[in-house]
């Protein structure tokens, strides 16, 4: 799905909200968001959320001890059980060699790859990217490969962004807020 509106009116939140973020406590908490027709509570939602561009993964690593994407996916498909090596999650997600070995405080631009890899090998459902400008919508546009793959595995993937005419190129479904209403189109 494209989420569609300017900076800081409403796709971002939208987005944060479905994947459990922000709370129960939260100012814009009203209605019930379902999964699998159950309603389900921020908690139960960011158990099965992913956060693209996150390098913290509960119960794989921790703030002060990062790992790196091998020692991440390793612990993540030990969790899942999923049948996947963690040579062919590096395939799937196009992790290089050399970021691959590497702590996730240094991995830089390629930490969307490697967090959806991960996520990936947990067996997350729902993928929420942060909201993305100009520049990080073509950088999206990049990894339109891995998105299709996910698509493919019935994953549902969440893009907030002001640039409709970019993520069009990305995404079945469009959410799009203007002047505090929203419109769906496909």
């Amino acid at each position: 799905y494209g989420i569609v509106s300017d900076f800081g009116c409403g796709s971002w939140g939208l987005v944060t909200s479905l994947g459990g973020k922000g709370g129960a406590d939260s100012l814009y908490s009203d209605g019930d968001v379902l999964l699998d027709g159950v309603k389900a509570s921020p908690e139960e939602r960011r158990i099965v959320s992913a956060f693209v561009g996150d390098n913290i993964f509960d119960g794989i690593n921790s703030p002060t001890e990062l790992l790196s994407a091998r020692k991440c996916i390793e612990k993540a498909l030990q969790i899942s059980g999923l049948r996947y090596s963690p040579s062919e999650i590096k395939d799937v997600f196009s992790l290089s060699d050399e970021r691959y070995e590497r702590d996730l405080k240094y991995v830089s631009g390629e930490i969307f790859r490697i967090s959806i890899a991960i996520n990936f090998a947990l067996g997350k459902s729902i993928y929420c990217f942060p909201w993305a400008n100009e520049h990080d919508i073509m950088n999206i546009l990049h990894i339109s490969s891995i998105i299709g793959f996910l698509k493919k595995n019935n994953k549902i993937i969440l893009i907030p962004t002001s640039q409709e005419k970019y993520v069009k190129k990305v995404s079945d479904r469009m959410i799009c807020f203007k002047g505090g209403r929203i419109r769906l189109k496909q």
